[in-house]
């Protein structure tokens, strides 16, 4: 079964798309007394939870789990924030020890004659 609002390839039996949380089941006919079906309510993007999840890596990975099944589409930004903020720091510590390590290699290595003399 596909989609019907972003067209991703879903599971028979779901009732929201887990991409972009849109609800999988036929609207019911108003009753033919004049009443009005009830529209679900429309869930917002995540966007503003993925940037808590940036954050605070551990509030977004709990969202993530908690929200997984009711609220799909805020539980994918908490979740991508989250996994985006650990990703970022892991290479953010890797570039600090290389560059640390270079800078004090070439420091060790060319002696004191290439670092400046400082004057009393």
């Amino acid at each position: 079964m596909y989609c019907r609002q972003c067209g991703k390839e879903i599971g028979e039996d779901a009732a929201f798309c887990p991409y972009c949380g849109a609800s999988q089941v036929p609207q019911a006919q108003p009753p033919q007394g004049g009443g009005y079906a009830k529209v679900p309510p429309v869930e917002d993007s995540g966007v503003g939870w993925g940037i808590l999840g940036f954050f605070i890596p551990v509030a977004g990975l709990i969202l993530f789990l908690v929200w997984r099944d009711e609220h799909p589409a805020r539980s994918k930004g908490a979740g991508i924030g989250a996994l985006v903020s650990v990703c970022l720091g892991v290479v953010l510590s890797i570039l600090a020890m290389v560059l640390f390590t270079v800078m004090f290699s070439v420091a060790a290595g060319a002696g004191s004659a290439a670092l400046p003399a400082v004057l009393f």
